[in-house]
């Protein structure tokens, strides 16, 4: 019997008793030395600080804010066409409208261009009732101490219509008037023989003009 041999093996066995299993780190365990996991972002645990909206940021479900009744850009239309004249009229006042005699001779567009010059809304006179016609002529021959004058009214004869609008529902024309025989643009003029008669000419033709507009009480 080898005794050497027996006691090398009961010393190996008594080492192995002794060695310890391998202990892993429990999972979650921190010794402090890990590296730091930094918090993903966006991330929030509900201790954090309210962060206000900035100012003017809209998310798109704000109630959208209406314009102030009243407020004025400056970019928007008119919501009238014409405006009220509130000065004094310089002519005659009849039916609500100012009717204004200017002797200076001019083409009809001129013409027109300075009665609107005089108001927003003035416009060469038409002429729709024999009453009314009388009183025209009255004005422009200043109740008939001066000779009359060969005269625009706000009438062109193609269209049979007056600038203003107005309907087309009486006239007072000389024989033979209107008698049209040009492609050019034929405009109404009165005084060519009797103080009251119309005729149709060419309304590149300078003369008088009567302009018109309404005014307030």
């Amino acid at each position: 019997v080898n005794l050497n041999t027996g006691l090398v093996q009961d010393y190996i066995s008594e080492m192995d008793r002794r060695v310890e299993p391998v202990k892993t780190i429990p999972d979650g365990f921190r010794q402090g030395t890990e590296p730091v996991r930094s918090i993903p972002e966006g991330f929030r645990q509900g201790t954090e600080p309210m962060r206000s909206i900035p100012e003017g940021f809209r998310q798109g479900t704000e109630p959208v804010k209406t314009i102030p009744d009243g407020f004025r850009q400056g970019t928007e239309r008119s919501t009238s066409r014409f405006q009220t004249k509130t000065v004094a009229c310089k002519g005659e006042v009849i039916n609500g409208n100012c009717y204004e005699f200017n002797p200076t001779p001019l083409a009809f567009q001129d013409a027109q261009d300075l009665c609107r010059a005089l108001a927003p809304n003035a416009e060469l006179a038409s002429v729709t009732n024999g009453d009314l016609h009388s009183r025209l002529v009255s004005l422009v021959t200043k109740g008939g101490e001066s000779n009359p004058m060969l005269t625009w009214l706000g009438g062109m004869v193609k269209e049979a219509s007056w600038v203003d609008g107005s309907e087309w529902k009486y006239s007072d024309w000389m024989p033979g008037h209107p008698n049209i025989h040009t492609d050019k643009p034929v405009c109404v003029e009165m005084f060519k023989i009797d103080q009251s008669w119309w005729t149709a000419v060419d309304c590149e033709l300078k003369r008088a003009s009567i302009c018109s507009y309404p005014i307030t009480a």
